[in-house]
């Protein structure tokens, strides 16, 4: 039996409701999902049909559900929506600005633009370009999935596998697998490297997505051959093209999310040496990213120190998760447990940032802005790999208290109330229904 001959059977029976046999279990293995675990999914499943599912991970099922109904009623989205015409003069090429860019005051077009570190400039976040309708599409794809797959709800299916044909497979709205022109800054570049981070979404939504579908009535085995051939397309891309090597070459964050966007393609097409490469790459960088102390000095000279801090080491943590699944583990030397030549490791990294999961301790470093339950899913990860109830104490004193709703973005590029809701939602659901803390799942 082929390769993806399992991985259909074995998917489709994981996540077949009430099958009158054990439960599929396995995490590890070809078969296996990428990021998330199919283990902890069928066990919340089983905890909320039962109605034993703990209260964070009801709420986190109701806000998920939610927002499944919502993106039920939305047309289904596209790269060639926008507004604005790359410079290759086709609409299927994806198109995004540069989010800390601003027109330059003193020209009169206000061109090149020029950059305002951790200030969000409105007119990247519009639909005159890509950024937000790509963020919006994999996030839908996502929760309706996830909603289909807890709920039973073919609809959901339906609706998921509708939007992923319309971005990636229909000829008149299909995205070209490429970022040729992501990021770009009016007057100085139509397309930066640092655009390749736009493109993680792909790896870390779109592939489990397409995974637990696999087997699903609404997604065909032609569906599949062709939403294949765009992913090996796309990994060509971040192989060879010039932006992409070097974005792989960068320090900070960049290099890490690139190595991980590129990882879990690559386990979505069956390419385990590319998957060690990358993990290699990253542990190349973690050399001079971590201290011993657990700061991380790249991060830290951000205006938002806070949330480059988290989200370097949410790369680095999705990426552990599948270095254990592609065979990793070697006497305890996976990448959790990485050790830098210097005393510093990911753990470490991650001891610094538990400290700071609790708004009520103060960070130590100026920030524009400050999530601190963002942290929480990462510590969550942590102890399941380890296997050790390292973070048990910060991550049950973990609120997921919501702010108000508004219907007005942030003024002058300020972190507003709606991205700092959504933000909270998704770390509850990263913590407490696609995983569980070490200690629930073992009930």
């Amino acid at each position: 039996m082929s390769r993806f001959c399992k991985v259909a059977i074995s998917i489709a029976f994981m996540l077949s409701a009430g099958a009158g046999c054990a439960a599929y279990a396995a995490d590890s293995g070809p078969q296996a999902l990428a990021f998330l675990q199919a283990s902890q999914l069928l066990q919340v499943k089983h905890q909320l049909e039962q109605g034993k599912a703990a209260t964070s991970t009801q709420e986190a099922y109701d806000l998920l559900i939610t927002s499944a109904n919502r993106a039920l009623k939305t047309p289904n989205p596209s790269v060639t929506e926008k507004g604005m015409t790359p410079p290759s003069g086709t609409k299927h090429d994806y198109l995004s600005l540069s989010a800390y860019w601003w027109p330059d005051p003193s020209k009169t077009d206000g061109q090149p633009w020029i950059r305002r570190d951790g200030k969000v400039n409105p007119a990247s976040k519009n639909n005159q370009s890509d950024g937000v309708r790509l963020a919006a599409f994999t996030a839908k794809v996502q929760d309706l999935t996830l909603a289909w797959y807890f709920s039973g709800q073919q609809r959901y299916a339906d609706k998921a596998a509708s939007m992923l044909r319309t971005w990636f497979i229909t000829p008149a709205t299909r995205m070209n697998p490429n970022l040729n022109f992501a990021q770009g800054v009016p007057g100085m570049s139509a397309g930066r490297n640092a655009g390749v981070l736009d493109g993680r979404y792909f790896a870390t939504r779109i592939v489990d997505s397409v995974l637990m579908l696999r087997g699903n009535a609404a997604w065909s085995s032609d569906d599949e051959r062709q939403l294949r051939q765009w992913m090996q397309e796309y990994l060509h891309w971040l192989q060879t093209s010039k932006l992409a090597i070097k974005e792989s070459k960068t320090k900070n964050n960049h290099g890490n999310w690139y190595a991980t966007q590129v990882a879990g393609i690559a386990w979505y097409l069956d390419r385990p040496e590319t998957i060690k490469k990358m993990v290699a790459l990253t542990e190349s960088k973690l050399d001079t990213q971590l201290r011993p102390d657990g700061t991380q000095p790249l991060e830290l000279a951000r205006t938002r120190s806070f949330h480059y801090s988290y989200f370097n080491l949410q790369a680095v943590s999705l990426l552990a998760i599948l270095d254990q699944k592609a065979g990793g583990q070697k006497g305890g030397q996976d990448l959790w447990h990485y050790t830098t030549p210097d005393g510093g490791s990911v753990l470490k990294s991650l001891d610094f940032m538990a400290q700071y999961s609790n708004e009520a301790k103060p960070w130590p470093y100026k920030t524009l802005d400050r999530i601190s339950v963002r942290v929480v899913p990462l510590l969550s990860w942590a102890d399941n790999g380890i296997g050790q109830p390292r973070y048990e104490s910060p991550i049950r004193a973990a609120s997921f208290s919501l702010p108000t709703a508004t219907h007005k973005p942030g003024e002058k590029g300020e972190y507003h109330a709606n991205a700092r809701r959504g933000a909270i939602i998704e770390a509850q659901r990263e913590t407490w229904l696609t995983s569980l803390p070490a200690w629930e799942s073992k009930r």
